[in-house]
């Protein structure tokens, strides 16, 4: 039951969980919270410890951006974004018709 736009919105769902992995990363010390400090970037570790500039904010967006296509976790969620976001094309679509 794919329909024919389902590449399109893959590919929109992976941006999506990108980028809101990034903003969660350089934006929240929630998002470190069960790492240990010894696996941690600089500047990482100065954003669980609340001491962050813009600098080290946007080295850690850039970074998770670039190391988002190794990361597991990502496909994981775009793979879960992409079915609801499918599963509610398919179904406005069938509505209309």
């Amino acid at each position: 039951m794919l329909n024919e736009k389902w590449s399109t919105i893959l590919l929109f769902s992976f941006l999506f969980v990108a980028f809101t992995n990034g903003l969660l990363a350089s934006l929240t010390t929630i998002y470190y919270k069960n790492k240990s400090m010894g696996h941690l970037s600089h500047s990482q570790l100065r954003i669980k410890q609340g001491n962050a500039t813009f600098e080290h904010r946007l080295n850690v967006f850039a970074q998770s951006l670039i190391f988002c296509f190794i990361t597991f976790r990502i496909y994981l969620a775009t793979l879960l974004v992409w079915l609801l976001l499918s599963g509610t094309y398919y179904l406005l679509t069938s509505l209309e018709a």
